[in-house]
């Protein structure tokens, strides 16, 4: 997720912290009506200024992920405040209110249901990014300890032999002899490799991604299952006699670890932001919708 949608979910969330505590004047001589949801009005502040502290959690995780060495809130911290959204939004939907502010609880409960879900997909991602890049780490290592082994092999060059019929027949014994115990060590490296893919992979299995991530996901554990299973082919056709397609192999294996960033996952991926993107402005949007309602009740109530 990059910098723009992080800001995106911190304007996000000012809105809402500037749209929850709703005002309208207090008139001595208003009519019964107007008093009837002025009174509903600060039932509703008294709940709503509830959610300022944990409102403030969220904001402070949207911020956390622009800044590399600031301290961020523990998934614990942003899913209390996420139980504490919730509970509120239960208790206003309970809270008995005039016939005249019927309108106003519709578009205050719709802008609290969204904000729910975008606490939400701040703690999933709150717990989801570090944990994951850090499982990813593995499989950079595994590739730096792979690189390294593979450059300790010493592999037999093809020349040109002279010499008589048993001195060249000797010469290729040995350059097989030798051939074959460099691509048995290529394949033990391989297979070396593919173990700690594989035991990155099932740390990955057991990560719940948010919306934003989870084609990037997908893809990642795609590309990593299709890399195991390319090392493998490859790692036994090293270990065999014929290895007349190991260039071949050795290719898709290389390739098979890109498929994570091929345009079809980098669309998919932008598609998903997108729409996280959508559901912050239309947080927004529903702050800006309580905000006329009260305009409109100040404007109308007699």
């Amino acid at each position: 997720m990059d910098r723009r949608t992080v800001v995106l979910g911190i304007a996000a969330a000012g809105a809402v912290a500037a749209a929850v505590i709703v005002t309208t004047s207090h008139h001595s001589t208003g009519s019964r009506q107007r008093h009837h949801v002025s009174a509903y009005i600060e039932q509703v502040n008294s709940l709503q200024a509830r959610m300022q502290a944990p409102l403030t959690r969220v904001m402070l995780a949207y911020a956390s992920f622009t800044r590399k060495k600031s301290k961020r809130p523990s998934p614990t911290q942003l899913a209390a405040a996420a139980a504490t959204l919730r509970r509120l939004d239960r208790r206003l939907e309970a809270l008995p209110f005039p016939t005249e502010a019927t309108r106003l609880r519709v578009r205050l409960l719709a802008l609290i249901h969204r904000e729910v879900g975008i606490t939400g997909e701040v703690q999933l991602l709150a717990d989801f990014a570090p944990r994951y890049a850090s499982t990813l780490g593995g499989v950079r290592r595994a590739s730096l300890k792979l690189d390294s082994s593979l450059k300790t092999i010493e592999v037999p060059v093809p020349r040109t032999l002279r010499g008589t019929k048993q001195e060249v027949t000797r010469e290729q014994r040995v350059f097989q002899a030798k051939a074959q115990h460099a691509a048995v060590a290529q394949a033990m490296a391989i297979e070396a490799y593919d173990r700690a893919v594989a035991h990155v992979l099932t740390r990955l299995i057991h990560l719940r991604p948010p919306p934003a991530l989870a084609p990037e996901y997908r893809a990642q554990l795609a590309a990593l299952r299709n890399t195991t299973e390319a090392g493998a082919a490859l790692a036994r056709r090293l270990r065999a006699t014929d290895r007349t397609d190991v260039a071949t192999l050795s290719r898709r294996f290389a390739l098979a670890s890109r498929a994570a960033g091929t345009l079809a996952v980098q669309r998919a991926q932008i598609a998903a932001i997108r729409a996280y993107d959508k559901r912050v402005r239309q947080v927004g949007a529903a702050a800006a919708a309580v905000q006329a309602e009260l305009a409109r009740l100040q404007r109308e109530l007699p």
